[in-house]
């Protein structure tokens, strides 16, 4: 099967990267606390990439971080408890799954109908895929249980 691909940033899988290295290093050696740098070494993301996205993460409330020596950042929830879905939202700000093209220059009498079903059909692939990002906590893909 061919993955698919849809235009958006790197952001949301570094995202989902950061916060399963987080998770990662809990697990190994119990690091509640994450220095900033380490985690985007470990997790092979540039710095400034990894704290753009840890800013975004921590608006949402997914990510907290502390200050000075001994500081980084933290899982401020369960890995059950943060979906697909929490991530994307947070890294993409709510942008438009998909932009639409309105310009359809045909039989002007049927323009409007055109443009109404091509927007049901693009507002129900977003909804899917909202849907699906809803359903899969981090804690699914951890432990591999419960992905579709």
């Amino acid at each position: 099967m061919e993955a698919a691909t849809i235009g958006y940033s790197t952001s949301f899988t570094q995202g989902i990267t950061l916060l399963l290295t987080i998770h990662s290093l809990n697990e190994a050696n119990g690091a509640q606390v994450v220095p900033t740098k380490l985690l985007a070494a470990y997790a092979g993301i540039p710095f400034a990439s990894a704290v753009k996205t840890l800013k975004s993460l921590s608006a949402a409330g997914i990510t907290d971080s502390k200050e000075g020596a001994g500081g980084g950042a933290f899982l401020a929830r369960p890995v059950s408890e943060i979906t697909l879905l929490d991530i994307f939202k947070a890294v993409e700000q709510d942008t438009t799954l998909f932009k639409m093209h309105t310009g359809i220059n045909c039989d002007q009498s049927r323009v409007d109908g055109l443009k109404r079903r091509v927007e049901v059909c693009i507002t129900d692939a977003a909804n899917a895929m909202k849907e699906s990002l809803r359903g899969v906590t981090l804690e699914n893909i951890w432990t591999g249980r419960c992905l579709p």
